[in-house]
C-alpha cells in the first residue's frame, strides 16, 4: 500500500504514478467482474520542452497545477488522473464506452484549443494533445495504455480516439 506521500504528485496535485498501479489492477478486476468498460486518456504537452523552458519553477508548478485542475474539472468524481511523465498525463475513466470516450476527447480539444491558439491561462501557448483507447474484454491492459499514449504522442498513425 502506498503511503500518502506517494499518492500525489507534488508538483501538479494529480494521482502520482506509483499510485497508478494500485489503482489500475483494482479497476480492471473491477470492469472484468461487472462486464464494465474501462477507457484510457493520454494527455500529453506537445511543447513541454520550450514551455518550461522560459518559466520559473514556481509558474511552471501552477501551470501543472492548472492543468490538472483542468482535467479534474472535465472527469466524473469517479475516474482518475495521474501526473505519468513530466510532459503527460493519464486519465483512466471508470465505465466510459466508445461513444463515451470520442465525446470527453472532443470535449477535452475544444478546452485545451484556446490553450494552443492564444495560450489560455497562460502568456505562452502550450499544445496539449489527447490519445484514448478502450479496453475491451479479453486484451490486456498494458496495450490499451500504449495505444492511447501512442495517439496522443502522434505516433500510432490512427486517429485520436482508438479501439484496441
Amino acid at each position: 500500500m502506498s503511503t500518502p506521500f506517494s499518492i500525489r504528485d507534488p508538483q501538479s496535485g494529480a494521482y502520482s504514478r506509483a499510485f497508478f498501479d494500485e489503482v489500475v489492477d483494482r479497476e480492471v478486476e473491477r470492469s472484468r467482474r461487472h462486464g464494465s468498460v474501462l477507457s484510457v486518456l493520454s494527455v500529453v504537452l506537445a511543447n513541454w520542452s520550450t514551455f518550461s523552458a522560459s518559466m520559473s519553477a514556481a509558474s511552471l508548478g501552477d501551470a501543472l497545477h492548472t492543468l490538472a485542475n483542468t482535467l479534474l474539472a472535465n472527469v466524473r468524481q469517479t475516474d482518475y488522473v495521474f501526473r505519468w511523465e513530466e510532459d503527460e498525463f493519464v486519465v483512466l475513466l471508470v465505465e466510459a464506452n466508445l461513444d463515451g470516450l470520442k465525446t470527453k476527447v472532443a470535449h477535452l480539444a475544444a478546452t485545451f484549443r484556446p490553450w494552443r491558439e492564444e495560450g489560455g491561462p497562460f502568456p505562452q501557448k502550450l499544445r496539449v494533445r489527447v490519445g484514448a483507447a478502450v479496453l475491451d474484454p479479453g486484451l490486456v491492459f498494458p496495450a490499451v495504455l500504449q495505444t492511447a499514449r501512442a495517439a496522443a504522442r502522434g505516433t500510432s498513425g490512427e486517429l485520436p480516439v482508438l479501439r484496441v
